[in-house]
């Protein structure tokens, strides 16, 4: 028992929600806050985040006055509103999980994905700027974006990053915040990086992708993370940390009791059939 708790917990710590669930669902344990609360981060890790809310309502009354369940039942509430600080923290964190666990041509997607939500914030952000921003406004949609840019500026690139660079390069205002942050997204480094990505599998080609050659190109993995933090909080976007390391707490916590619980019962049941 208590070494199937040391593997789960050791898996949690690399964010294999999917394995640590697994173990718990073969013991029957999967009705219990544990088990409920890494389920959820199933979903929320594949930003799936209205299941991943909706599964904490199954938690104990105990679980749910927790004041860590209350601050990821308030974080999936804002991620499913689309609150661009809350959303891109996530984001943040979702790259984190692919260094840890070496999935390097995932990580190469979600910085692709990372580059496109940064100038898309900006750009909207630049259109509406007194308006109420989510990322589930329609404006956040690529048909729209270009739609404004092809009526309003007559640029016609279908590439949404090219597109956008033409924008900001010949209208923007906002030089002083906008332009470090376009010098980055277009440096070689980050050009090479996202080359790594359209040459593999998630791209066009059949490239694998190694930390040697994202070392080679940009230097330690963590320094993507830095600098796309760097950029956000030049945009007055307030980066929340750690989440996951906050969750997993929550989960050693209730995991210790669970399985208390879960020995107890199967000595009163071993018991009965002596």
């Amino acid at each position: 028992m208590l070494e199937s708790m040391q593997v789960i917990k050791k898996l949690i710590e690399r964010y294999d929600y999917c394995g640590a669930y697994e173990i718990l669902k073969n013991k029957s344990m999967e009705h219990m806050d544990s088990a409920i609360v890494i389920n959820s981060c199933r979903y929320s890790v594949n930003f799936d985040f209205y299941t991943a809310r909706n599964l904490l309502k199954k938690l104990s009354d105990d679980g749910k006055v927790h004041p860590k369940t209350k601050e990821l039942i308030a974080n999936l509430d804002a991620l499913n509103d689309g609150h661009p600080d809350i959303l891109m923290s996530e984001l943040l964190e979702n790259l984190k999980f692919q260094i840890v666990n070496e999935e390097y041509i995932d990580f190469l997607g979600r910085v692709y994905r990372f580059k496109e939500a940064i100038y898309k914030y900006m750009f909207i952000k630049s259109q509406l700027p007194d308006r109420n921003f989510t990322f589930q406004m329609r404006f956040m949609q690529k048909k729209e974006i270009l739609k404004i840019l092809r009526n309003h500026y007559k640029i016609f690139n279908s590439n949404l990053i090219f597109a956008l660079n033409t924008y900001f390069r010949k209208y923007d205002k906002n030089t002083q915040i906008v332009d470090p942050i376009i010098r980055l997204m277009n440096s070689e480094k980050m050009n090479q990086l996202i080359e790594l990505r359209h040459d593999s599998l998630i791209g066009h080609g059949f490239k694998g992708v190694s930390a040697e050659e994202i070392q080679k190109v940009y230097g330690n993995p963590y320094n993507v993370l830095d600098d796309f933090r760097t950029c956000l909080l030049s945009l007055g976007i307030e980066v929340q940390r750690y989440k996951y390391s906050i969750v997993n707490e929550l989960i050693s916590e209730f995991l210790d009791r669970d399985y208390n619980t879960y020995y107890k019962l199967n000595q009163m049941t071993t018991a009965n059939f002596e």
